[in-house]
């Protein structure tokens, strides 16, 4: 008998040990938030263009380049538009448009341009660029020059 009280004694024990282990809780407070986000990305830099024949009595003919793709990923809810410039700066006579995505062709040749002026909020991928350099014959020839085309998305 003294034995059963014992094990029935530390049974009622261990009950109320582990209904007070069980009973412990603890919390954490912190905050959530997402920020403006404005990201544009190219997929390379497109091939060499150079003008290389003209129809007699024409200006040279034009090259044109649409083997590189843009992605970009905004979440601003009044939009954001997509600028386009070129540095340095071509002379008179020489021109650099850029289509974005099939939007219409701007010219870069002199000063930044909006070449798409109203994108959604959103991510998109695969996106087209365009470009098309044309000179006037009166300009003469151009020897080989670097060109760096910024694209920069910015919100409304």
């Amino acid at each position: 008998m003294k034995k059963l009280t014992m094990v029935l004694a530390i049974a009622a024990m261990s009950i109320l040990l582990v209904s007070f282990a069980s009973a412990q809780t603890a919390t954490q407070t912190f905050n959530l938030a997402v920020s403006s986000i404005y990201k544009i990305a190219v997929s390379g830099s497109p091939a060499d263009m150079i003008i290389t024949d003209a129809v007699p009595g024409s200006d040279p003919t034009p090259v044109t380049n649409s083997t590189t793709t843009y992605s970009i990923t905004h979440n601003d809810a009044d939009g954001a538009k997509i600028t386009a410039s070129l540095a340095p700066a071509l002379a008179a006579g020489y021109t650099l448009t850029i289509a974005l995505g099939g939007n219409t062709a701007k010219d870069i040749s002199t000063a930044a341009q909006d070449a798409v002026g109203n994108v959604a909020r959103g991510a998109s991928t695969g996106n087209t660029i365009a470009y098309n350099f044309s000179a006037t014959a009166a300009a003469g020839p151009l020897a080989s020059v670097s060109e760096t085309v910024t694209l920069t998305v910015v919100g409304l």
